[in-house]
Formats: structure tokens, C-alpha cells, sequence
């Protein structure tokens, strides 16, 4: 089991993307019941999100939402991803998260989910507001990233 992160999935449908071919193999694992993906309902939305904007880049608007909303079913009905919910005690661990850290909310969440379910978390590179903290958050939490396998 691994929380995987947007960037991972957004890695993977991106088939130009540097790390592409990282974030087509975790995927890959998903897909064959290898390991489980677990999430929370932010990230899923997120997913979406960036999805479309990705999307945008190539397609028309009204193209690159109905291919973001392909997306976000795949993950949301995927056998192999649990989409965790939104409780008391992973809340306010995202919040703990994100007084210590003050990185994004949907990681903040992914963090505590990684930490409540004690898995590794995987992202696509350490993105700019945690590397002042990685040190610290490598120590508290199994931080994964897709740039460390290329």
C-alpha cells in the first residue's frame, strides 16, 4: 500500500513527461493489484484539476474535461485505489502538518494519511515549499519521490 500523490498521476498520463516512465510504472503495479493506492477526496479533486489543465494544453476545453473526468474515475472507481475519507483524527493531523511544515493542504493530507495508515507517500519531486522542511519531513515521514528513480 502507497499514497500516491497528484503529480504521480498526472505524470502518468502526461506520456512526454521526464518521469514518465516512473509514474507509468507505479501505476502499472496499481493497475495489476501489485500494491494499493490510497488517497483522500483532496487529492482525488486535485487530480481533476490539474488533469484539465494538462489537458487544456493540448485539446479544447470541453475536450480536456471530459478527459479529466476519465481520469478522475479511473482513480476514483479503481479496484486498487482506496479513496480514504475525510475523518476527525486525519484532519487534524493535516492541520498539525500544516502548522509544523506550512506546505499545500492536499499534501498535508496525503502526509497524515501516509501516517495514520503507516505507508510510504510518493511524489513527483520534492516540490518547492518542502524542501526548506526535508529534512524534517523525512524524518517523521516514508517520503518517496519519482525523481529519486530516474
Amino acid at each position: 500500500m502507497i499514497a500516491i500523490d497528484t503529480g504521480v498521476w498526472i505524470e502518468y498520463i502526461n506520456t512526454r513527461g521526464t518521469l514518465h516512465p516512473q509514474a507509468k510504472a507505479v501505476i502499472d503495479s496499481v493497475n495489476r493489484g501489485g500494491t494499493t493506492a490510497i488517497l483522500t477526496p483532496l487529492t482525488l479533486t486535485e487530480i481533476y484539476y490539474v488533469a484539465g489543465r494538462v489537458y487544456h494544453e493540448v485539446h479544447a476545453q470541453s475536450k480536456s474535461e471530459i478527459l479529466a473526468r476519465k481520469l478522475y474515475d479511473f482513480v476514483h472507481y479503481h479496484p486498487y485505489v482506496e479513496i480514504k475519507p475525510l475523518d476527525y483524527e486525519l484532519c487534524l493531523n493535516a492541520a498539525i502538518i500544516k502548522s509544523r511544515y506550512n506546505i499545500a493542504f492536499s499534501d498535508c493530507f496525503l502526509l497524515a494519511l501516509s501516517e495514520n495508515d503507516n505507508v510510504a507517500v510518493l511524489f513527483k519531486n520534492v516540490e518547492s515549499e518542502m524542501k526548506q522542511n526535508i529534512k524534517e519531513l523525512n524524518k517523521h515521514f516514508n517520503l518517496k519521490f519519482l525523481e529519486n528513480y530516474s
